[in-house]
């Protein structure tokens, strides 16, 4: 069975469609750290599901361009990679914004442990990605600091409240 081939104009549909995603989540960004001064998370949940939605799209692009009918894929390529870095750029700032707002509350908010494993997912993947020789350096050094900023601020936090990452709840099989 041969996989299915897609055309440029369906790549660039999506293209479109991640572009989109990537403005509404700037404006998501923006409103979760406003919010997140007044202790309010539900703005950083809206966030982080655009970001998911993003990255959904990204699994489908990157798919695409590898089973793309035409050879020329430089340009289409070119785009998606922007458009992977703007979203990458704006998730680590969101992220050590809202952990810096997070970090000062003494009170921490219901639902933190499951922001603080995935924010320890993503910024995980975050650094990864960056490692990829198509993304070294077209960041910026900024972008390296505030990931380093937005982890240490995470450790911190679970510092201060380890008993929110307790792994333990469930029994392991054999135990």
């Amino acid at each position: 069975m041969s996989k299915r081939q897609y055309t440029r104009t369906e790549v660039k549909e999506l293209l479109g469609a991640l572009e989109r995603q990537c403005r509404e989540a700037s404006k998501l960004a923006q409103l979760a750290e406003h919010e997140a001064s007044k202790h309010s998370f539900g703005a950083y949940r809206d966030f982080r599901d655009k970001v998911g939605e993003f990255q959904a799209l990204v699994i489908l692009i990157e798919q695409r361009l590898r089973n793309l009918v035409d050879a020329r894929s430089d340009d289409l390529r070119d785009q998606f990679e922007k458009l992977d870095m703007v979203m990458l750029a704006l998730l680590v700032r969101a992220s050590m914004r809202f952990f810096f707002v997070l970090s000062a509350n003494p009170i921490l908010p219901m639902g933190a442990r499951e922001i603080f494993v995935a924010e320890l997912r993503s910024l995980h993947d975050a650094a990864e990605k960056l490692k990829r020789p198509n993304y070294v350096g077209k960041l910026g050094p900024e972008l390296d600091r505030d990931l380093e900023t937005a982890s240490l601020i995470l450790e911190e936090i679970i510092d201060k409240a380890p008993s929110l990452l307790n792994f333990r709840g469930a029994p392991v099989s054999g135990e």
